[in-house]
């Protein structure tokens, strides 16, 4: 198997959702948005690989259409999450402006809702 991000197997795939978390408090994956149904994974590999390896690339399919029209790309380094959303961050691409952000990381169970409010100052 081909190692992951320099990784050397066995992978613990039983895992894989919190290698996914960890992905997201490390500012390692981003969210794409408002993507061309012509978009293809291989494009996304082509266009965003260039900013740093790519450890996975999830463009959900949807129904009747290729895809959704979003994606879900995670990077080895944040360094290259970061420079790919400066980069494509409401930008044209494949004739579509599209949104580029670093995934929030999940918090906590429950529904949605205001964050809480800060703590107290202290003296």
């Amino acid at each position: 198997a081909k190692p992951l991000c320099g990784l050397a197997p066995p992978f613990d795939f039983c895992t894989s959702m919190n290698a996914s978390a960890r992905a997201d408090d490390e500012g390692r994956k981003i969210f794409i948005g408002g993507l061309s149904f012509d978009c293809r994974e291989d494009d996304l590999r082509a266009d965003f690989g260039k900013f740093g390896e790519l450890e996975d690339v999830q463009l959900p399919m949807g129904g009747d259409k290729p895809h959704k029209g979003f994606a879900f790309l995670t990077y080895c380094k944040a360094e290259s999450a970061t420079d790919a959303t400066k980069e494509h961050h409401q930008r044209n691409y494949m004739g579509r402006e599209i949104t580029c952000k670093i995934v929030e990381p999940r918090r906590g169970g429950g529904g949605g809702g205001g964050g809480g409010g800060g703590g107290g100052g202290g003296g």
